[in-house]
């Protein structure tokens, strides 16, 4: 495996959205509503590698009560970071 080529993300960027593309928001971007109203607006989205066993208890218990996966992972953070909110 020598000679393995690096991910170049700059180079995937400009190739997907051109070259004369800026990477920042536009201005006016940031003014404009997130899809679903109001809803959204204090919360960002992240990506996190969890464990394959966490995911799976997260995902059993989002079944066992009716709750959707980012309510579940909301919930179980606020009880772990109560002493940081």
């Amino acid at each position: 495996m020598a000679g393995k080529a690096k991910f170049d993300q700059e180079a995937a960027f400009k190739a997907i959205v051109g070259a004369d593309h800026q990477s920042a928001q536009e201005p006016s971007a940031a003014s404009r509503p997130v899809a679903g109203g109001g809803k959204n607006k204090d919360r960002v989205q992240r990506s996190y590698f969890i464990d394959r066993d966490l995911d799976k208890a997260l995902r059993k218990m989002g079944l066992e009560e009716d709750k959707k996966l980012t309510e579940v992972v909301n919930e179980i953070l606020r009880v772990g970071l109560q002493k940081y909110l």
